[in-house]
């Protein structure tokens, strides 16, 4: 949140009268800010008799437990002053950034939004509403919140990253990633821009310019344990493991470890290129030395068990734990009926990848699955029906050859 009204003057157009001595109350506030003295401010307000019946010295009063991070003590400081006069412009303004700051998005729009309508151009006002609407899904609107804040706070970098969120959401990546550009000139320093621009660019098939735009945080150090695994993935996807490994030790370094749904699925991109010694050192590093192993963790170590045949067997067995703890976990049903496939197992198989295809994580692996394992036993129009029902879920240019091939051989044989 870039700042707040934290003016303390009066407009007199659109906020309320102010007595004799509410203004000379308001001026010694003034000289006590102008000196540094907030706290003294802070108690010739709070100790005045004048303040409890008065919309400017509560507005004040808000302003001054803003600025001392009490943000429900200013809340309610700004409210009451609204109580007091209700088209108090810049109080519904201040108190949408105390909701929004709060975390309270719904509140916090419904003030920026009276601001606005009471006559409220500001750039930050606009800024916040397009944060607020961001945070809704609102895109478009949020884009026109956040070019209006571009007006009035041209150089704002917040506001920019902000448009190239919206353009993000919006299928705009190639204009989102041009906007990126200078909001990194501008904020070198700030990690979250670089791996905003290098998820975009990624998305536009550009995982080279991706790797660049990650390389001056991490060199820089401010890169978090997140935009290491980012760009280790992009190393391992362009087959440099070493790279990759460098980069999953400096993300595992310090105290802060990266989100486990990012390790996660860097262990998944590992072991669908058969790195099994990075996958299974990520899932090692990712195991807690005390308390409860995420299910999602636990099942990953299980299939990498099975697939690297460290051994194929005790990960079998750990799915089936978890499936007997969860007959509806899917991905469990999906990976051990791959494995007793595998294992000459075909009837078993198929009763658990049916199952695989009620949970949609996995259904659509698991209807492939389904097709190969019925064309292996010349079920034909069996497998048929399991593409098609892949093709509701997932359609591609490969699966619908693979389709047609299988539709010949079911017409060859009747």
């Amino acid at each position: 949140m870039k700042s707040f009204n934290g003016s303390y003057r009066i407009e007199a157009r659109i906020e309320p009268v102010v007595s004799t001595e509410e203004r000379g109350l308001l001026l010694e506030v003034q000289k006590l800010m102008a000196a540094g003295n907030r706290d003294g401010a802070l108690k010739k307000v709070e100790d005045s008799k004048l303040t409890s019946d008065s919309a400017a010295l509560l507005f004040n009063l808000g302003n001054l437990r803003f600025e001392e991070g009490e943000l429900e003590k200013a809340g309610e400081a700004y409210a009451a002053a609204i109580e007091k006069y209700p088209a108090f412009r810049r109080a519904h303004r201040n108190l949408g950034l105390v909701r929004v700051r709060e975390g309270d998005i719904e509140k916090g729009l419904e003030s920026l939004l009276e601001a606005v309508r009471l006559g409220d151009s500001d750039g930050t006002t606009y800024g916040m509403l397009g944060f607020c609407r961001l945070q809704r899904g609102e895109y478009a609107s949020a884009l026109q919140a956040y070019r209006m804040a571009q007006l009035g706070q041209p150089e704002s970098a917040e506001w920019k990253a902000g448009v190239a969120q919206c353009l993000q959401n919006l299928d705009a990546r190639a204009e989102a990633v041009a906007l990126l550009d200078e909001v990194i000139r501008q904020r070198p320093t700030e990690a979250g821009y670089a791996v905003l621009q290098a998820s975009l660019l990624m998305d536009l098939d550009r995982p080279e310019d991706a790797v660049k735009t990650l390389e001056l945080p991490r060199r820089l150090g401010v890169l978090d344990p997140d935009g290491h695994l980012l760009l280790a993935d992009l190393h391992l996807r362009a087959g440099r493991v070493e790279n990759a490994t460098e980069m999953v030790e400096a993300a595992f370094a310090g105290e802060r470890k990266p989100a486990l749904d990012r390790t996660l699925g860097l262990v998944a991109v590992a072991m669908s290129q058969a790195e099994w010694k990075l996958a299974g050192d990520l899932i090692g590093k990712a195991t807690p030395e005390e308390g409860d192993v995420p299910v999602a963790l636990t099942r990953l170590s299980a299939q990498w068990m099975i697939e690297s045949e460290t051994d194929a067997e005790a990960g079998a067995e750990i799915l089936r734990e978890l499936l007997a703890r969860d007959p509806s976990d899917g991905t469990s049903s999906l990976v051990l009926g791959k494995h007793e496939l595998a294992a000459g197992n075909p009837e078993l198989a198929e009763t658990l990848l049916q199952r695989a295809t009620a949970d949609s994580l996995s259904a659509f692996d698991a209807w492939i699955e389904l097709a190969r394992l019925r064309v292996s036993g010349d079920r034909y129009a069996g497998a048929l029906e399991a593409v098609d029902a892949a093709l509701e879920i997932e359609t591609s240019t490969e699966l619908q050859a693979y389709r047609e091939s299988l539709a010949r051989l079911v017409d060859a044989a009747r």
